[in-house]
């Protein structure tokens, strides 16, 4: 994640961080809302994570959820307009990628 000033930031989240998974920036406003999850995974996670907010947790991850939907749709509209990569822009993509 970036700053205004364009220097890299660490993601809130620390279980995102350990993850090495980049989220957006933080909201401002919250809304309260009510869920309704598994006991057995709100169990397990809290027993994988103790001191970690669930609701920073479901923040975050729907965040990136949400970062996801908008890059795959950006690929949609990308392969539409450009037609789908080749084998060999897929290689050097993740030539790039895994030499980060």
């Amino acid at each position: 994640m970036e700053s205004s000033e364009g220097e890299r930031r660490a993601p809130r989240s620390p279980w995102l961080r350990s993850r090495g998974i980049i989220a957006g920036p933080p909201a401002g406003e919250k809304v309260k809302v009510s869920l309704t999850l598994d006991r057995d995974l709100v169990e397990e996670i809290r027993e994988t994570f103790g001191g970690q907010a669930l609701s920073t947790m479901v923040n975050d991850l729907l965040r990136g959820a949400m970062i996801q939907q908008r890059v795959a749709e950006l690929a949609d509209q990308m392969i539409e307009e450009s037609g789908p990569p080749t084998q060999e822009d897929i290689d050097q993509v993740w030539t790039e990628w895994l030499a980060e």
